[in-house]
């Protein structure tokens, strides 16, 4: 309740104009202002948890890297005394290992954008209107051998920074590109939680479950029947 109390006061101060909705005087009536806190905090938690779900899958079919990840989020702990936010934004294995899971299981499987002025594609045929509606198909890009080697393989090492830069541009966006891109803080809940879990426990996959069941659904992407995963509480010293 503090969080959403400081994200309330925040539109109360800065009496931001929207088009679109219901005003008051010009500036957001009461109502809207709630409804837009309560929507920031629980608007991404049904791909949240099916990212959160995908990432553990993950590690916990791959041993090494989820070793990695635990080793890396050891360090920052003992060097901060905690897990702290600052930690787990700069801990770059982990946003690695959430990139590659959000390649390998992206939340939507298309994105769209309207196009705001008529445009013709170089070397195409293909001319756009203002206002066509793009529909790009997320899945597909993330699955396509031209622009990943061994596309169905967990290898977080393609988004540690020093690689970055060999990833083209347009083939990795689980959320949509640019800075309306809606996975901000769904990402800081994905971080926070697997860090939670890699750092409390070992995860294996139990036999029979190493592939997951997809529901049917033509925009997001969900476990039919959730995943299995053998979770074994860490001794810690």
């Amino acid at each position: 309740m503090k969080v959403m109390h400081q994200v309330f006061s925040l539109f109360m101060h800065l009496g931001v104009r929207v088009a679109g909705v219901s005003v008051r005087g010009g500036f957001l009536a009461d109502k809207v202002m709630v409804a837009q806190c309560i929507l920031f905090l629980m608007a991404d938690y049904d791909t949240t948890a099916s990212s959160v779900a995908f990432s553990s899958h993950l590690l916990a079919k791959n041993p090494k890297p989820q070793q990695r990840l635990r080793q890396e989020l050891e360090e920052l702990v003992k060097e901060e005394g905690e897990l702290t936010y600052q930690g787990v934004m700069e801990a770059k294995f982990l946003d690695a290992c959430v990139m590659e899971s959000l390649r390998i299981y992206p939340p939507a499987l298309f994105v769209d954008q309207m196009c705001t002025k008529d445009y013709s594609i170089p070397g195409t045929n293909l001319h756009l209107k203002e206002g066509d509606l793009l529909e790009f198909p997320v899945w597909s890009l993330h699955h396509d051998p031209r622009y990943w080697s061994d596309p169905e393989q967990f290898r977080p090492d393609r988004f540690l920074p020093e690689n970055k830069v060999n990833i083209k541009s347009f083939t990795h966006m689980p959320s949509g590109m640019g800075p309306r891109n809606t996975m901000r803080f769904a990402l800081l809940e994905t971080k926070v939680a697997l860090a939670k879990l890699i750092l409390a426990a070992d995860l294996r996959i139990p036999p029979g479950h190493e592939s997951i069941n997809m529901e049917s659904s033509p925009f997001l992407l969900r476990p039919k029947y959730g995943v299995y995963i053998l979770v074994t509480p860490r001794k810690h010293e």
